[in-house]
């Protein structure tokens, strides 16, 4: 069965600050680049996005009331979401 999922690619304007080519996406993989990679099967997979989303933010906010309002929220809905896009793809599920 085919199911929609989505994968998280650097925007382009974050990959001309950084002078990077090609399609970057978030992973948890490390390669050359922490938290990157030009190899999409090693993308993070989100199999639901708005939960993604809810997580991103959640994550953000647990950071700001343990660390306060200029804690550093890498993985928060902020960060993620000004220098990744989300990306819809295809996958094979088997049952």
């Amino acid at each position: 069965m085919i199911k929609e999922a989505w994968v998280l690619r650097l925007k382009d304007k974050v990959k001309a600050e950084n002078g990077l080519n090609g399609e970057w996406y978030f992973s948890d993989d490390l390669e050359e680049y922490d938290w990157l990679t030009t190899n999409l099967d090693k993308a993070i997979l989100y199999l639901d996005k708005d939960q993604a989303i809810k997580d991103f933010k959640k994550h953000e906010q647990a950071m700001i009331d343990n660390f306060g309002s200029h804690a550093i929220c890498n993985f928060g809905y902020t960060n993620i979401m000004s220098n990744f896009e989300f990306v819809e793809v295809e996958v094979e599920v088997i049952e």
